[in-house]
């Protein structure tokens, strides 16, 4: 081939190159609004609401195409390399958001909003991990999303390196903003006209936003469901501390054991409980036929360090996105270990098989007042991890005997479990594991109940079983697509509230006994003790005991973790919830509707008298940590740092 027919191909080939370089915004831009439609698409298909695909795009056309609109007349006015540059530059921004946005979208159902990335700047190293174990649970969606935003972002560097000067023919210029902006007129009237259509408010009701116009909005626009920095600055809440508490007892030889087992993202209607045809938690069934199960729990926030402060407590966590909990305090929290230690002088330890580093757990332990610490870090065998923050439970089992067998005195153990955690990863030794999701998440709710087994074996070997009550109870649920959302972090609905609740005495309850009434996870710190013979009337508790007269009219109140989460109470035979999402609250009648597909609306006045309750039920949740930064070390072990509400632990044994 000659040197010009060489000309002539490359100069074929470069002429699409320049001509989308010389509007690389535009073309940017378009790629924003098809990672967005497409993302979309996806669960309009898997949903099966093919039917209401185009009301959820229909914001996404208006924004971006508005967007695009404003950036091409830039241009045309003002058509410079440097203009190129600069809207080159924004435009990669809103599209690198929209990239995001698809990724969230795909592997939860819900649109992203920047809130969702505070724990990424907080906690990189979590962040990360968090972000892979997800990526991995849809492979080629990964792939897929983040091939093309790799060609996108070549094309990016090359703009801007060699910016392409803007040239337009007026006619065709004016004809595409003419039909560009009629396009957006459309989208908006028929948005306008379209959006109180209701099946949006029982299936994936948060796709109908465009999520750059929202996170705008959440940033620069805050609403008054959301806790501001004149809250956090005038919180005056005081938790009471363990030796603040004045205890009474009616029971002066309460001698028993106290193990408390925490599931991690156990959705009730998974279990046998909910369902006694199943066969995937036998153990948990028959453990309330030796005492106390509550059939209608529900978390107070879905988010496990908020949990664990609040079942250990019975006061409810500061109800905002931050780990304060976890802030290290000079003296306890007033909480079950503490009161039974000083009541009865209960023995404390707490073992997770998560790594301890994640939210700087150390710190929540030690609030607790827990004396002993043990996390997969104290684990010998790295062969036992599963995914990115478990291992194998049954790993815990020898070091808990060991601590078990060290002293003769009562104690107060609490056991926290990561395999139902994502990814859904179980041992090897176990099963193979599910290619789905969900199989995968039933396959590690099996798994857990074997372990709980094969602890109450463990206690039975030990000869203290019949000493020891037996506490199984969740930290939150876990969403798979029943609203059309996944995970938990963000949602009212019940897949994500109700969680196990069961209080195993053999020997020490008078009788098998089934709590039909709604309760709260706050309420099992009041419960429990009362159970030990501790007058909890005076301790002041958030929550109530549960076998106590407990007015009908009670409301049990209930918080998503993540900024401009739903929010809402049950009461009587209704679960109300403000949606900040649609701007409205709504109720169901769960008694008779108890899946959560048929909301009635209420009225704006009463919309608002509702989210004005929950907001200064927020509100008055905040407190403020002892110092506003610090170091310390906990348990000999553990290193943790802390600025403003944010916690971190580093693992120091190896450095001595």
């Amino acid at each position: 081939m000659n040197s010009s027919n060489k000309s002539a191909k490359t100069s074929r080939l470069q002429r699409p190159y320049y001509w989308l370089a010389a509007r690389p915004y535009s073309v940017i831009l378009l790629a924003a609004l098809t990672y967005n439609v497409t993302a979309k698409f996806f669960w309009a298909y898997k949903l099966q609401l093919k039917g209401e695909f185009y009301l959820w795009i229909l914001s996404d056309i208006a924004v971006i195409l508005g967007i695009e609109v404003v950036f091409a007349l830039i241009a045309y006015f003002r058509p410079r390399r440097s203009t190129v540059r600069v809207l080159t530059i924004s435009a990669a921004v809103i599209c690198t958001w929209s990239v995001i946005n698809a990724g969230w979208i795909r592997r939860t159902g819900t649109q992203i909003l920047p809130s969702a990335m505070l724990p990424l700047f907080r906690a990189p190293a979590d962040g990360f991990r968090i972000i892979g174990g997800g990526l991995g649970l849809m492979p080629g969606s990964a792939v897929l999303i983040l091939g093309c935003a790799a060609a996108l972002l070549l094309f990016f560097f090359s703009v801007l390196v060699h910016p392409v000067k803007p040239s337009y023919k007026p006619r065709l210029f004016t004809a595409r903003i003419i039909l560009s902006t009629l396009l957006i007129v459309t989208a908006i009237f028929v948005r306008a006209e379209t959006m109180d259509h209701n099946s949006l408010r029982n299936v994936a009701q948060g796709l109908k936003f465009n999520c750059i116009s929202k996170a705008f909005v959440s940033i620069f626009a805050k609403s008054p469901s959301q806790l501001t920095k004149d809250d956090f600055a005038n919180a005056s809440r005081v938790l009471p501390r363990a030796g603040q508490i004045k205890i009474v007892k009616s029971n002066p030889e309460f001698d028993k054991n106290v193990v408390l087992v925490i599931l991690e993202g156990v959705q009730y209607r998974f279990t046998s409980l909910a369902d006694p045809n199943s066969d995937r938690t036998p153990f948990i069934a028959s453990l309330a036929q030796r005492g106390l199960s509550f059939t209608d729990a529900r978390s107070t926030m879905t988010h496990t360090t908020k949990a664990l402060f609040a079942i250990h407590t019975g006061r409810y966590p500061s109800l905002s996105q931050d780990v304060a909990e976890a802030i290290p305090v000079s003296e306890p929290y007033a909480s079950i270990p503490t009161i039974l230690n000083r009541a009865f002088g209960h023995r404390t330890a707490f073992f997770q098989s998560a790594n301890g580093r994640f939210e700087g757990r150390p710190g929540l332990v030690n609030n607790l007042g827990f004396d002993k610490f043990w996390s997969r870090d104290n684990c010998p065998d790295p062969n036992v991890f599963v995914g990115y923050l478990g291992s194998d439970e049954f790993a815990m089992l020898g070091p808990i005997s060991e601590w078990i067998k060290s002293d003769d005195k009562p104690f107060m153990l609490t056991i926290l479990c990561s395999v139902t955690h994502d990814p859904y990863e179980v041992p090897r030794w176990f099963a193979e594991p599910a290619e789905q999701p969900l199989d995968a998440y039933l396959q590690t709710i099996r798994y857990t109940d074997q372990f709980l087994e094969a602890l109450d074996i463990e206690l039975t070997n030990l000869g203290i079983a019949d000493n020891t009550i037996l506490c199984v109870v969740g930290d939150h649920g876990e969403a798979f697509g029943e609203h059309g959302v996944w995970t938990h972090e963000r949602l009212a609905f019940d897949e994500a509230l109700r969680v196990v609740m069961v209080i195993g005495a053999p020997g020490f309850a008078a009788s098998p006994r089934q709590i039909t009434q709604p309760v709260s996870s706050v309420d099992f710190a009041p419960t429990l003790l009362s159970l030990a013979g501790v007058d909890v009337g005076p301790m002041d508790f958030d929550g109530q005991n549960m076998l106590a007269p407990i007015s009908p009219e009670r409301k049990i109140y209930f918080s998503g973790w993540l900024d401009q989460s739903p929010a809402g109470y049950v009461q009587n035979d209704r679960k109300y919830y403000y949606s900040p999402a649609e701007e409205r609250a709504f109720f169901y009648y769960i008694q008779k509707d108890p899946y959560e597909l048929y909301p009635y609306e209420l009225s704006e006045n009463e919309s608002g008298q509702i989210q004005i309750e929950l907001a200064d039920w927020k509100k008055h949740s905040l407190f403020k940590p002892e110092k506003p930064t610090g170091k310390t070390v906990l348990f000999d072990d553990w290193k943790i740092r802390w600025n403003g509400r944010v916690a971190s632990a580093k693992f120091i044994r190896n450095e001595n």
